[in-house]
């Protein structure tokens, strides 16, 4: 099992320090530390889609999110989901609609923006130098 977390000093979102995952055993972890949470929740996206199959969380079955996750949401972040998703044609998109049974990834924008999924990749290629997630 792995376990994504939030490093932040809570109630404070503008606090944001990093993303991390611990997984593995012995347990790894792993920091996406930018400063930039809308960069760093899409570029650990990335790295656990490339490490799925083979790679380092090759053992791994099951994701799930530590409360700070939610606490850093719920605190005030100024970000918003957007689910990743393919249409019939496989071409990416990214949607305001979810529901738990639907497959998507769950990505963050900033909050009063409504980018498309070029928008997103732009603007973290800007920000990081890294362009897009492997389908």
């Amino acid at each position: 099992m792995a376990v994504i977390g939030i490093n932040y000093k809570e109630p404070n979102p503008e606090t944001y320090e990093s993303v991390r995952i611990l997984y593995g055993n012995p347990d790894k972890e792993r920091f996406f530390a930018s400063g930039n949470f809308v960069v760093d929740w899409y570029n650990l996206n990335k790295w656990m889609n490339e490490e799925l199959d083979g790679g380092e969380l090759k053992d791994e079955n099951y994701f799930i999110n530590a409360s700070s996750v939610d606490h850093f949401i719920m605190d005030g972040a100024t970000v918003i989901s957007r689910y990743l998703r393919f249409d019939n044609d496989d071409k990416p998109y990214l949607s305001k609609q979810y529901d738990w049974l639907d497959e998507g990834t769950e990505l963050f924008i900033p909050k009063g923006e409504d980018w498309t999924w070029e928008q997103l990749k732009e603007y973290v290629k800007n920000e990081s130098g890294t362009s897009e997630i492997p389908s």
